[in-house]
């Protein structure tokens, strides 16, 4: 069979996006706001407030504040425990850059931890290496949905006097031994970004069991409000604008109900790939036992013989008309703000940065369209090996 990019004009798939559905269900939740008139109210809106305790509700956890995105999350948990220049924080190698740049931010210093080659999260080997009497904390990614060994994480932050802030913007609803990821750190920050498994379009939560944390957090959301009293103007910190507004709360609030049916849906299609391309020699990324991952996509590594052909192979697969991702085509000590100062090479996470792909897990997708794409996969893979021979 002849490869669709080798044709001279190969029909491109039309780009498709991670995404959650959106239903009837948010139009309503949409329209009451509209209809109400008060689209926002700082962060205590009826419904921004509806929506973080409903949020924390789900995650049997005291306290939920919402943020503008999953970013302003990560900085504002950065922000609650106080790190600051002189500091610094072990981040994964192998991660979205927000993970590491809120660090930035506050003009500390981000030290990055290779990662594990089977699950691509954090190497708690490493980890502990990593350890200097400057860390003041560790961020644990959840990375693409699936749980990081988040339990031996915070033993060894709790052995060092350390925080941790759970990263769980790609894995809501992702439980180890029976538990949500976010709710092991002091903090989990999640995103609702149009990508995510739970979208509003745009949005962030952070969670917390400390009062201390959740007043630190809720200041820092709010311009550095002292007392939580709007109506005092009274400000004790720097802070900033991070405000969900209503229109968001409200579609977040459906979203959330929607949670566990849409993950679900999710491991079913990422089953569907791994049975479509079972005979193939992909490596997919691996869960830890006695966990439940969420599949913000499915990840896989081409064999070593293919290492340097991975973005070509990607492009080959997307002209067949279907989709695949590169997230992420580099490991943060890779990436120019990185590269030039960091020492820490991080082998395994420039090895798996440089092979992974990641298939689309959209709850909407059919079953004939994953298969669609496994076909698709398997006919550039089966030309790549003849072609090497």
């Amino acid at each position: 069979m002849k490869l669709a990019i080798l044709g001279g004009k190969p029909v491109l798939a039309k780009r498709q996006s991670f995404s959650s559905p959106v239903g009837k269900e948010e139009w309503a939740a949409v329209k009451k706001v509209m209809k109400g008139g008060l689209l926002s109210r700082s962060r205590k809106g009826f419904f921004v407030g509806q929506f973080e305790k409903e949020f924390a509700r789900f995650f049997n956890i005291k306290y939920a504040i919402s943020t503008s995105s999953g970013t302003s999350a990560l900085h504002t948990a950065v922000c609650a425990l106080g790190i600051g220049p002189e500091d610094e924080v072990l981040v994964p190698a192998l991660t979205f850059i927000s993970s590491a740049s809120v660090i930035l931010q506050e003009r500390a210093t981000p030290v990055f931890v290779d990662i594990d080659s089977k699950t691509f999260n954090l190497d708690v080997k490493d980890l502990e290496k990593k350890i200097t009497k400057k860390t003041k904390a560790i961020v644990a990614v959840h990375l693409y949905g699936s749980p990081a060994n988040i339990k031996e994480i915070t033993k060894i932050a709790k052995r060092h006097n350390l925080k941790v802030i759970e990263d769980c913007a790609q894995a809501p609803g992702a439980k180890l031994a029976g538990q949500y990821v976010g709710t092991f750190g002091d903090l989990g920050c999640f995103s609702f970004q149009q990508t995510k498994n739970m979208t509003c379009g745009e949005g962030g939560m952070v969670i917390c069991n400390s009062q201390e944390l959740f007043q630190a957090c809720s200041s820092v959301v709010d311009h550095g409000l002292a007392g939580g009293s709007l109506s005092e103007y009274n400000y004790n910190r720097l802070g900033y604008n991070y405000h969900l507004t209503d229109l968001q709360a409200a579609i977040g609030i459906e979203q959330l109900k929607k949670l566990e049916k849409m993950n679900n849906q999710r491991r079913i299609n990422a089953r569907l790939y791994r049975e479509t391309l079972k005979n193939t020699d992909l490596f997919f990324q691996e869960e830890l036992g006695n966990s439940s991952g969420v599949y913000y996509c499915l990840t896989a590594l081409l064999p070593q013989q293919f290492k340097n052909r991975r973005d070509w192979f990607v492009e080959a697969v997307r002209a067949e008309n279907v989709e695949l991702q590169r997230l992420y085509p580099l490991a943060l000590t890779q990436i120019e703000l990185f590269k030039k100062t960091e020492k820490n090479t991080c082998p395994v996470a420039t090895d798996v940065a440089g092979r992974l792909f990641n298939f689309l897990i959209d709850p909407l997708l059919s079953e004939k369209y994953i298969r669609k794409t496994g076909e698709a996969v398997k006919k550039v893979l089966d030309y790549m090996y003849k072609s090497a021979k």
